[in-house]
């Protein structure tokens, strides 16, 4: 198994994770403000024949939402550790070309890191290679089984 497969699909999706991160974020914080209101609304109404009351029945439902919100922002969480971690062993001109090529997805990738570090194309491909092997195992411990 070649764990270099995930370790670039992880770093192609760096951006949209950090992105979900922050909506995620954002959607708790609104669910929390919308939980409280519901909340002082519910105490003030009085209970119906049925044992609840319209209001109780939403928060229980903004409940439910803010529980999924809070298990995708861990999911999201899990894999945004994962690539720090992996970035923590890089110097920044490996960093550079992880970005390059798979974070940013670069069309010409190789020509900007040539004409920015003043090196051939085939030392930025070996180093390529060097920094996605590095990051592969700093994050899943192998490259290759």
């Amino acid at each position: 198994m070649d764990y270099t497969v995930f370790a670039k699909d992880l770093l192609r999706r760096k951006m949209a994770l950090e992105n979900a991160y922050t909506a995620v974020r954002e959607e708790m914080i609104a669910l929390e403000n919308e939980k409280t209101a519901c909340r002082s609304i519910s105490d003030s109404v009085p209970i119906t024949g049925s044992g609840t009351n319209k209001y109780e029945e939403k928060l229980v439902a903004i409940i439910a939402k803010l529980d999924d919100a809070t298990f995708r922002k861990n999911v999201i969480l899990r894999e945004l550790r994962l690539i720090n971690r992996g970035y923590k062993s890089l110097t920044d001109y490996e960093k550079s070309i992880l970005d390059g090529f798979f974070v940013h997805g670069e069309k010409s990738a190789a020509d900007s890191l040539m004409s920015k570090f003043y090196k051939e194309r085939s030392t930025i491909y070996d180093d390529r290679t060097k920094a996605l092997d590095k990051f592969t195992r700093c994050v899943y411990g192998v490259v290759k089984i």
